[in-house]
Order: structure tokens, then sequence, then C-alpha cells
């Protein structure tokens, strides 16, 4: 009787962690397993777990010292209050008596709120029956943490260098009091910036500017602290490899008349300043280099200057001097930009009027990259300057997109062009063809002027224009020029091809006493 009182005991004990299946008949001596197992710790990472991320529980699951064999633990599973099993590890190893594992178990809750979960371990003793040791959990899980999306493009050792933070709020409440961080890369110093609020599924843009110590591979970090609609503190870190390039140090000046609109036939400009007419109308080709000018006496001209670097320059001011390297008071200092970013370029108008009696000027370009103060020159000659135009353009199409094109290209400054090559650069629509895929003009002395004449294949379904390139030498500046001519409509007869040059050659032909004379006017002028 004594015996049966103290099983009796063990057994309204053990019911709190065990459960063991035993068939119908079977004693309550033969109920007790050889292994008696229990869950005695549960912790969860993070601490603040949010909808949609990872969490982990480490159940510690201990065989207790007294169990008569050891045991082997077969499952630990995670189940909600309507037993739907959200998370599970198997195969985890055997258990001596007195011994404990701790067993991690990763999954997600994918909404927030507040869940009952329970912990079941599932052991097997030497005789094969299973021991089964559950445990409460309850977990709060908050709204999803902000999402960020790092940009740095480019990244310059010892300049200042733009990175964009791009913070999104994936969940369905609003997140307060957000506060980004960015760790200056290899430099330590850290950059903020604040959102008061971000609405439920919005996003914002952050820039930043970082500058990196040295050159390579480095690590971009952000840190998000913010507070969920609950008002729960929390922080987000990510990371983003980037390249740092070295310093380049690349400024351009570029000198040239200031450009016109041309006549009223009407053109495109093109890149540096080109403008081609149709059927016979005039467009002017302004210079895109540096060290190409204006001629004498004509004023106003244009400066432009470039940041051709890799990173951006600021407080540019252009300053004009004289042959000595004094400031040219009666032209005047010019304020160009505040901020010209890699690949970016403004023009100033100078006015030369008051500097009549100075042959020769240079233009200083100061500016402040790197934390320097830093400055490129070059020099103007305003007695040795030539500029082109391009006149008389004429074009036609075929049907199947072929393009004849022809023109006059004449040196309108007072300054000898060499090396002149006109053709029609290679474009995603339009390509060069035989047989005229560029013209070498040669020379082209002030005040002249010589044809030329290109053929080209087009894409008339997707394009409406067809580039026109010119190359020339001025000085020791290799300047490269491109336009876009418009191609004419698809129904115009292709017979006006070249109709100026067409029309000239037949007054040759027809006043025969005019011929020798005409003809030495043509080989002074195209020589």
């Amino acid at each position: 009787m004594i015996v049966i009182r103290h099983t009796t005991t063990l057994l309204l004990v053990g019911v709190m962690v065990l459960s063991l299946a035993s068939p119908l008949g079977v004693g309550l001596a033969d109920a007790v397993p050889d292994a008696r197992v229990a869950v005695t710790d549960a912790t969860v990472a993070p601490a603040t777990p949010t909808a949609g991320a990872p969490l982990t529980v480490d159940a510690t699951v201990r065989l207790s010292a007294g169990s008569a064999s050891a045991a082997t633990l077969d499952t630990v599973e995670i189940r909600t209050s309507d037993g739907d099993v959200v998370g599970r590890a198997t195969g985890l190893g055997s258990l001596s008596p007195g011994e404990t594992l701790t067993v991690p178990v990763t999954f997600t809750l994918d909404s927030s709120g507040e869940y009952q979960l329970t912990i079941v371990a599932v052991a097997s003793d030497s005789d094969d029956d299973e021991v089964t040791a559950t445990r409460p959990l309850t977990i709060a899980v908050e709204q999803g943490a902000p999402q960020l999306d790092l940009t740095a493009p480019t990244l310059v050792a010892s300049a200042d260098s733009a990175v964009q933070a791009t913070v999104s709020n994936p969940t369905t409440s609003p997140l307060r009091d957000l506060t980004v961080t960015i760790t200056n890369p290899s430099g330590g110093e850290q950059v903020r910036r604040t959102v008061p609020q971000l609405a439920a599924g919005a996003s914002t843009t952050l820039n930043f500017s970082v500058r990196p110590v040295e050159e390579g591979t480095t690590n971009v970090t952000a840190r998000i602290d913010y507070t969920t609609a609950s008002g729960t503190a929390a922080n987000v870190t990510y990371g983003e490899q980037a390249r740092v390039e070295t310093l380049a140090d690349d400024v351009g000046i570029r000198i040239g008349p200031v450009q016109n609109s041309g006549d009223s036939g009407g053109g495109n400009a093109g890149v540096g300043g080109i403008a081609g007419l149709l059927n016979g109308g005039a467009g002017a080709l302004q210079p895109s280099e540096s060290s190409s000018g204006d001629g004498a006496g004509d004023s106003p001209i244009g400066v432009t200057v470039t940041n051709f670097g890799n990173a951006a320059i600021e407080n540019v001011v252009l300053v004009p001097q004289t042959e000595n390297g004094s400031v040219a008071n009666e032209i005047g200092r010019f304020a160009v930009a505040d901020r010209l970013e890699p690949g970016e370029s403004t023009t100033v108008t100078v006015n030369l009027d008051n500097a009549e009696t100075v042959q020769s000027l240079q233009f200083v370009a100061q500016y402040d990259l790197a934390g320097e103060r830093r400055s490129v020159t070059t020099d103007f000659d305003r007695l040795a300057r030539g500029a082109v135009e391009l006149t008389g353009i004429n074009i036609s199409v075929s049907d199947g997109g072929a393009v004849r094109l022809g023109g006059n290209l004449a040196n309108v400054g007072n300054g000898e062009i060499t090396g002149v090559v006109v053709s029609v650069p290679a474009s995603e629509y339009a390509q060069p063809a035989y047989p005229q895929r560029s013209y070498f003009v040669g020379t082209v002395a002030s005040s002249e002027f010589a044809p030329f004449e290109l053929t080209a294949q087009v894409d008339r379904e997707n394009t409406s224009v067809v580039p026109v390139e010119v190359a020339y030498t001025v000085g020791d500046e290799r300047i490269t020029e491109t336009t876009m001519v418009d191609l004419p409509a698809e129904r115009q007869s292709s017979n006006s091809v070249f109709s100026s040059s067409v029309t000239f050659v037949g007054v040759l032909l027809l006043v025969g006493i005019g011929v020798p004379l005409t003809v030495g006017f043509l080989v002074r002028q195209y020589r």
C-alpha cells in the first residue's frame, strides 16, 4: 500500500513534463519511462522580434539524472496555440542522464502581435519508447524594421563623395524618430540624418557626403535607430561594399565665340555648339576644346569650365591674366559655379571691349578640391584663332535608309585650321556607309571654305536625325564637334541630293567664257 502511494506521487509530478504512449492493459509501474526529459529554459533572439524577420529560440533540454537509460533527442518543435508547427529542428543527438542540450530553432512570424507558443521536445529511450516534454513560450512581435538601400556610385580618396541612402517603411504602421548614421569609410567619422516620421509603405532618400582616406575596397555601413508604433526603440545595421578610386584632378577650359542662333533657315544645335541646316541653310560650328577662340575685335567670347575629374570641385572662379601673370582688371573676375560635379560644365561670357590693346591672355580657373585651392590655365591669342561654320548642307534619304549628305565647311575665324575631317560617327541608329564614310578636308585658311560629301545608313523607323562629326586642329589642340542634322521627310524626292553643288557646276559648263577665271577661283579656295 505504501509502494502504491509512492508510485502515484511520481506519476502526478511526471505528468507536467512527460507523456508516454502505452497500450491498454499496461500497469502503472510500466508507464514510468526509462528516460525522463524536460525543457528547462528558452531564450529568444533578437530580444525584440520583428514581423517577417528571422528569430531564433534556443531551447534547453535536460535528461534527468535519475533516468534509467540514455535518450535520443529526436525533434524540438515550436507550435502555435492552434497546433501549427512554425519551426522544427531534427536529428539532435543523444543525452546521458544528467546532461543538457541547447537546441536553436529559427523561424519567422509574419504578423506583429503577441504569440502564445509551445516548445515541444520529443525523445526516445533505449527501448524506443517516446517521451515528450513541453514548455510554454510567449513572444511579442513588433512591426518590421525599416529597409535601407545604399548607393555609392563613385567614392574618391581624400575627396568628398556622395552617398545616397533610401529608407523605406515596409510595415503597416508609421515609424518615428528615424536617425540614419553612416560611418565614413576608413575614417571613423559619422554623418547623421534624421527623419521625424515615415508613413507605412513610404520611402525617403537622404544625401550624405563621406571622405574616404585611401583608395581600395571599403565597407560603407549605415545604422538606423527608430521607434516603432508601439513606442519600442530599436535599430538595424546595413553594410555595402564600395570601391574607392584614386583622386583624378582634371579640369578643362574651353574658349570660343559666343554661340548664336543661326539664320532663319533653322537648325539643330548639337554637342559643342554645331548647328546644321537643310537645303542650303547655314549653321555655325563652334569650338569645343580648350585654346580655341575668337578673332581680334570680336567680343564677347564664351569661356567654358568643365570638370573632367572624378570628384566635385567647388567655388570655381575664372581670372583673366595678362602674359606677365597679372590680373587683367579691365576684364574682371568671374564667379563660374559654387559646385561642379564630375562631367558638369558651365560657361561665362567675357567681354573684351575694354581690353582691345591686350593681344594675348591666359584664363585661370581656380577651384577647391580635396581640401586644397587648385587652378588650371589656358592661353588665349586673340590674333590667331580659327572658327568653322557649316553651310549649304544638302541631304536625302532613300527608302532603304541610305543617306547622302554634302555641304561646305568654312573657316570664319582669322586663324588657320588644319587636319579637318568630316564624318558620320557610328551610333545606335546611324552608321557610316560606303563609299564616303569620312571626308578629309585638310587645311582651311581664314575666310576660305571647302566642300565635303558623306554617305551613311540610318534606321528611319527609330531616328529623324543623322550625326555629323567635324574634327580639326587649332594650334596644339585637336577639336572634335558633333551635331545632329535633321533628315528630310520620308516622301521628299531624292533628286535634291547636293542640289547647290550641281547647280554651281552647271553654271561653269554653260558659260564657257568664264571657265578659266572660275576654275582659278576654285583652286585658290580649295587648295
